[in-house]
């Protein structure tokens, strides 16, 4: 073949690539414009501004009254956030997850579920066992009571977990409920 067929056979090559790249796919007219409709989120959340913030736990008893706390000399915490996140200290580890407001009035105060909460893996050997405790209670919490500066969270079996809104030092923490 001379150059000229050459020349040739590659112009209708780009003719015919050329010529596919242009095509429409049938039945595909204008597109027509749409309208995103957001929906508006419902508050249907129950709050309570009272519980926001950080609490600072200060006594644990277990159903029956027994207290597994004679004196703390860690500071545990948990900080309930308005968006339902809750998150804290449990003496050796850091933990979060979600709470939910039941809106149902309970003998022992108002109606909260918390939902799974992970925590950090690190092992201390002189708080491992209170730490147990603590999250076990407060992950199967069931009703919550503020009455100043005071929180009381009850769980299911009747567990109590009493904190304060201000922090507090080893001799300022009292020996049970």
């Amino acid at each position: 073949m001379n150059p000229t067929g050459y020349l040739l056979a590659a112009c209708i090559v780009c003719a015919i690539l050329a010529a596919g790249c242009t095509s429409t796919v049938p039945g595909m007219g204008t597109p027509v414009p749409t309208t995103v409709i957001t929906p508006v989120p419902t508050s249907g959340a129950i709050s309570d501004p009272e519980l926001l913030g950080t609490w600072y736990l200060s006594a644990m008893t277990k159903p029956g009254g027994q207290s597994p706390i004679q004196t703390m000399s860690i500071q545990m915490d948990a900080v309930f956030s308005e968006d339902g996140g809750l998150s804290g200290f449990s003496g050796c580890n850091h933990f979060s997850g979600q709470y939910t407001l039941t809106g149902q009035t309970l003998p022992d105060g108002k109606g909260i579920q918390v939902g799974p909460l992970v925590s950090t893996l690190m092992y201390c050997k002189e708080t491992s066992d209170l730490e147990s405790q603590y999250l076990e209670i407060i992950q199967d919490s069931s009703s919550y009571q503020i009455t100043g500066s005071q929180l009381v969270i009850t769980s299911e079996l009747g567990s109590t977990l009493l904190f304060h809104k201000t922090p507090y030092g080893p001799t300022a923490v009292p020996k049970g409920i």
